[in-house]
């Protein structure tokens, strides 16, 4: 080989080596355009069901609220040996008095009279404010019970109810049926279930 051609192969292989360095990677208008429509299109498909699945997610989570509080407040009345009640409560401060109000909140208290309300010196004990996603918490038909008191024995008398969990938004399956027995024992039914 002479000079000449090594001079020139050398300069070759250095060019290669610049031109790889400098040049640049990347996607194509086109790619970035299917991509970008392969996305779309996922996300229209997903939304709905997502949408469905944390309108179930809340429902539960209504449910389980009012489950816990209603066996807190039996408890309650067990361990302290007094009534308890678990009354409707938009402020946290006292009992409402409208019909169906549980789903703007409840609030469990020990009630030394056994009314039903709160009065002044009687100790709040748990608060529960409106829950997010929940249009509405009742019976289906008829009026809805203001409250439910337990007694010391951890019975709360004639205490039968039916509340039916409705969600903000359609999703199928997602409304809630909870049973709470003629003693006060809170019973969720499986979805679909039309009645306790």
């Amino acid at each position: 080989m002479s000079a000449g051609q090594w001079v020139f192969s050398a300069c070759q292989t250095s060019l290669d080596r610049m031109y790889k360095k400098i040049s640049q990677t990347g996607f194509t208008l086109v790619e970035l355009m299917v991509v970008t429509t392969l996305v779309a299109v996922l996300v229209m498909l997903a939304v709905p069901g997502f949408r469905s699945f944390l309108l179930k997610r809340a429902v539960l989570s209504a449910v389980d609220a009012m489950m816990t509080d209603l066996r807190y407040a039996r408890s309650e009345a067990i361990k302290r040996s007094t009534r308890v009640t678990l009354c409707q409560s938009a402020s946290g401060t006292n009992c409402s008095g409208a019909d169906g109000a549980w789903v703007n909140g409840w609030m469990v208290f020990i009630d030394a009279n056994g009314d039903g309300t709160f009065d002044a010196g009687e100790q709040i004990l748990r608060v529960q404010q409106a829950l997010p996603s929940i249009t509405s918490i009742a019976r289906p038909a008829g009026s809805t019970r203001r409250f439910f008191t337990y007694q010391a024995t951890g019975w709360a008398k004639s205490a039968d109810e039916t509340l039916v969990f409705v969600p903000t938004g359609p999703a199928p399956d997602a409304e809630r049926l909870v049973c709470i027995s003629n003693q006060g024992r809170p019973a969720l039914k499986a979805a679909g279930a039309a009645s306790c």
